[in-house]
């Protein structure tokens, strides 16, 4: 899987895409970072459980094994996000179910695929640039050309401002603000969801599809 933009390139994970994700996601050494974590896990749900080392190094090595395989879903739950330059890698994009879809029952009620997107760009260097935004589009563009999907959506929170403003630019709607539903360093801020519905994505990106698997 490819998808291809002018900053950015979201891919199927290489062995280097996975040691270079391993090290951004095993801790830090002790004393190395002013906070004791990555910078990027400052603003990515920083009220969630870490990493430890040794769950890392699990994860990671399973996902060597899944690309020496080539053992990926016909649609990709996530995908490895590399500089389109360089092709050093930067980030990863993802999905996951909020909710599962369920059989429609006689009187035409049911559960929708509901699926939730994530994406982090792990390196500082790449923030402001441009590549989160070109990143989520991209994968905006799969996974509604590649599933049945009416709406896609992403949580995140009001002091990850950059992550706010990606969704803004690219027309997500602010659906949901939970308000002083998290506490970070101290401080209270919102919960907040931004949603987008397939026909406003497609009036959004000019009508242009995604790839297809």
């Amino acid at each position: 899987m490819l998808l291809t933009g002018s900053r950015v390139v979201l891919r199927d994970w290489t062995p280097d895409d996975i040691e270079a994700y391993r090290r951004w996601i095993v801790p830090p050494a002790s004393g190395t970072t002013p906070n004791g974590v990555h910078e990027w896990q400052l603003f990515d749900g920083p009220f969630y459980s870490r990493w430890t080392a040794d769950g890392a190094n699990r994860w990671c090595d399973g996902l060597l094994r899944r690309a020496h395989d080539a053992d990926w879903p016909a649609v990709r739950e996530n995908l490895a996000v590399v500089d389109a330059a360089s092709g050093e890698f930067v980030g990863q994009a993802s999905w996951y179910w909020e909710e599962k879809p369920g059989e429609e029952s006689a009187d035409g009620t049911a559960l929708l695929p509901w699926r939730r997107l994530g994406l982090v760009v792990f390196d500082p260097a790449h923030w402001s640039g441009g590549y989160g935004t070109e990143a989520l589009a991209l994968w905006t563009d799969y996974l509604f050309a590649a599933t049945d999907s009416g709406r896609l959506d992403f949580a995140t929170w009001s002091g990850n401002v950059g992550m706010c403003r990606v969704g803004q630019k690219l027309g997500f709607t602010e659906e949901a603000r939970f308000r002083k539903a998290r506490k970070v360093r101290g401080e209270l801020y919102d919960a907040v969801v931004y949603g987008v519905l397939r026909e406003e994505w497609e009036a959004h990106r000019g009508g242009r599809g995604g790839p297809r698997p």
